[in-house]
């Protein structure tokens, strides 16, 4: 299908190409007969001062020469006749000017249903070819899938053969602490198989080409090289396709699927979906991480027996080209999280630390078990897996190390921007709503989730642009009074937060 979208997109160009060119054509056109107007009239306008000039010079030399009463009366007659011939030519002028005016208007109109009619026949004719060469590539690639399962069957014997003997391939580690990797193990890992991971990786990618190579390079020299790369090109319009291409060309463990813009969330669940490994990483493509990252989060897993485990976010200013923490990820916010201990949401509230979702390894049972996935159409989808993880996750576990870098302060992130988008986040607060409640979990943290909510509203209230401000209180204002906050519950968070007091709820 992916295929099927480059060349939808690249017939959708040229058809827009073409109407362009046509529609400039036209344009020329009408400016041309525009011109043609205006000298006609400007024409008319010089003969009718002539005569008008004429009429004048001859009334005023009659009457010089003769100014008797009979001279009078002459005068009077080419006055009138005078007048006459103003009011003939003005009729004229305003009778031609309108004739014009429809003959253009109606020569507009005709080409433009010559023009419709033609496009929309161009149009017909792509679809049809489209058809054709869709139903064309259709059984192709059915006769590719029989000739495939005709050539992998044998294979398949040896692979179950393989499995059931328990003879696995050994992936070589890329990096070695204080030896040289020889030629014949670079050689060897290349023909190492990812059928079975430890860790899928799964990167969103959309118009990030200007840190895109960084990102991947950050994941290919992994100290754990047990791990795929899942690429989910959204339609980018940059130079993102050629340079994921770049690196699944580099790297076996790099998959790459280009697909039409769905949007962040149906990429990532797009990700999931082909994950085959034993744990789920997510990376944001215009942010990196430190080498070591998922080899330290697995092993934990695997010591301790983990739904999940997290490290410390590090940040980058992007603006100012420097390394600083981003505000919400600040040492100090962390300071609740629990050391050196299993803990689950009953230990400590979700609500109680900053979220996200790509500081942390999770295994892909919790995934599959609580039917997790991501909210699709909205920004600020991750919420959705942030807290079905954590309320569903028994056993998780925080290293208290920078290995995530996140980078801010970006063109074109949704906090950067600060556009209607931000108004996606109110929307998203129901489904962590309704997760609780699946969760049953909703009672015991309700203070928690009020606090959480009430105080990213009025945060993102203050940010928005003042053009979607109204946009973004109306919908506050449906959302608090879904909230059915209690009077006691109202007081407590206004003395929190004096700013509800201001909201009309």
């Amino acid at each position: 299908m992916a295929r099927n979208d480059e060349l939808l997109m690249k017939l959708e160009r040229e058809f827009q190409k073409k109407y362009e060119a046509q529609r400039k054509f036209y344009e020329s056109k009408i400016q041309v007969l525009q011109s043609e107007f205006d000298y006609y009239k400007e024409k008319m306008r010089l003969e009718l001062e002539n005569k008008v000039k004429w009429a004048k010079e001859e009334v005023t030399s009659y009457y010089n020469v003769k100014c008797s009463e009979d001279n009078q009366k002459l005068k009077s007659y080419y006055e009138e006749q005078l007048n006459s011939q103003k009011n003939w030519y003005e009729e004229e002028i305003k009778k031609r000017q309108k004739e014009t005016e429809n003959w253009h208007i109606n020569n507009l109109e005709e080409k433009l249903a010559q023009i419709k009619n033609q496009y929309e026949a161009e149009i017909q004719k792509l679809k049809n070819e489209l058809q054709i060469q869709e139903e064309t590539f259709n059984t192709f690639i059915e006769e590719q899938k029989k000739l495939y399962e005709e050539q992998i069957r044998p294979f398949k014997k040896l692979i179950r053969l393989r499995n059931k003997i328990g003879n696995k391939f050994v992936f070589f580690e890329r990096f070695k602490k204080n030896a040289d990797t020889t030629n014949d193990e670079n050689e060897a890992y290349k023909l190492n198989t990812c059928e079975n991971p430890k860790v899928s990786v799964i990167l969103p990618v959309y118009n990030v080409g200007k840190y895109l190579r960084q990102s991947l390079d950050s994941l290919i020299n992994q100290t754990l090289s047990d791990i795929e790369i899942i690429c989910i090109d959204d339609g980018s319009t940059d130079d993102c396709y050629d340079i994921l291409e770049e690196y699944k060309q580099k790297d076996f463990r790099i998959k790459v699927v280009h697909k039409s813009n769905k949007g962040t969330g149906a990429a990532r669940n797009d990700g999931l979906r082909l994950a085959k490994g034993e744990c789920i990483g997510f990376v944001d493509p215009d942010d990196w991480v430190k080498p070591d990252m998922f080899e330290k989060l697995y092993n934990e897993i695997k010591e301790k027996n983990l739904d999940i485990a997290m490290c410390m976010p590090d940040g980058y200013d992007e603006k100012n080209a420097i390394n600083a923490p981003f505000p919400y990820f600040i040492d100090d916010n962390f300071k609740n999280v629990i050391d050196n201990k299993v803990f689950n949401w009953k230990d400590l509230s979700p609500f109680q630390y900053p979220m996200c979702v790509w500081n942390k390894l999770y295994t892909k049972k919790l995934f599959d078990d609580n039917n997790i996935d991501f909210a699709e159409g909205l920004d600020f989808e991750d919420h959705k897996v942030i807290f079905a993880a954590l309320l569903t996750a028994k056993r998780i576990f925080f290293i208290r190390e920078k290995l995530y870098v996140y980078r801010f302060n970006r063109e074109g992130s949704v906090l950067t921007d600060n556009n209607r988008r931000l108004i996606d986040h109110i929307k998203i607060f129901d489904i962590v709503e309704n997760i609780m409640k699946e969760t049953n979990t909703f009672d015991t943290l309700r203070n928690d989730f009020l606090t959480y909510k009430i105080h990213n509203l009025l945060y993102y209230y203050g940010m928005i642009k003042d053009e979607y401000k109204k946009e973004y209180y109306d919908a506050m204002v449906q959302s608090l009074k879904d909230t059915n906050l209690s009077k006691d519950e109202y007081n407590i968070l206004s003395s929190k937060y004096p700013d509800l007091k201001n909201i009309n709820f």
